[in-house]
C-alpha cells in the first residue's frame, strides 16, 4: 500500500469533499465538526452526540462513500484516546471505537466473501468528481444518487480500503494498548 500509506498519513479533514458524500441519511457535510468534537474529548454529552451522528457512514452492514476516509480520522482519534486513560471521555470513546472497529472489520470481511468487482487503483479515486453529488446538488440529485449509489468497483472499494486502513494503520501505530482489538480485527481481515 506504499503510495496509499503516504496518502493516508498525509490526509487532512479539509482534503475530503464531505458535503458531496452521502451517508445513510444525508450528506457527510458535518463530519469535520463531529470529528473535531471527538478529537477534543472534552464533554461526554457532546462526544456521544458526535459519535452517534457520525456513525451513519455505516447502516445495516452497508458502508457509504465516506467510510474509508472517516476511518483514517477515527483511528487517529482512537490512538489519542488510548493515550489519555485519565480522561473519562477518552476512555468512553476508546471503548466505543474499539468495538466499532471490530464490527467494521467484520463488515469488510463479509464483503470479501461474495463476488465483487476489482477495487479502484487508489483510495483517492473514490472521491473522483464522477462518484460524488454535484457541487450544488438538488433534492432530485440526492434521490437519484441513492437510487444508483455507486458503480460496483467504487462500492467494493469502499469496503476494500476501509478494511485495509483498519488492518494496516493499526499494525503501524499499535502501542500495545490495542492488542485485543487488533487480534479480533486480524481474525476478520487476514
Amino acid at each position: 500500500m506504499g503510495s496509499e500509506r503516504r496518502y493516508i498519513d498525509n490526509l487532512n479533514i479539509s482534503d475530503i469533499p464531505w458535503h458531496r458524500m452521502i451517508t445513510a441519511y444525508e450528506t457527510a457535510e458535518n463530519y469535520p465538526e463531529y470529528l473535531g468534537i471527538l478529537d477534543e474529548m472534552k464533554d461526554l454529552d457532546e462526544v456521544k452526540t458526535a459519535w452517534y451522528s457520525i456513525s451513519d457512514f455505516e447502516h445495516q452492514s452497508t458502508l457509504f462513500l465516506s467510510a474509508p476516509f472517516v476511518m483514517v480520522f477515527l483511528i487517529r482519534i482512537l490512538e489519542k484516546a488510548v493515550n489519555n486513560p485519565e480522561n473519562p471521555v477518552a476512555v468512553w470513546l476508546a471503548d466505543k471505537l474499539a468495538d466499532a472497529f471490530v464490527y467494521y472489520a467484520e463488515v469488510c470481511s463479509d464483503a470479501e466473501k461474495v463476488e465483487h468487482a476489482e477495487p479502484l487503483e487508489n483510495m483517492s479515486d473514490i472521491i473522483n468528481d464522477e462518484y460524488l453529488l454535484p457541487e450544488n446538488y438538488t433534492e432530485d440529485d440526492f434521490d437519484e444518487y441513492y437510487a444508483e449509489f455507486a458503480p460496483d468497483d467504487v462500492f467494493y472499494s469502499i469496503y476494500y480500503y476501509t478494511g485495509k486502513i483498519l488492518l494496516e494503520t493499526l499494525e503501524m501505530h499499535d502501542n500495545g494498548k490495542l492488542s485485543g482489538m487488533k487480534e479480533k480485527i486480524k481474525k476478520f481481515l487476514e
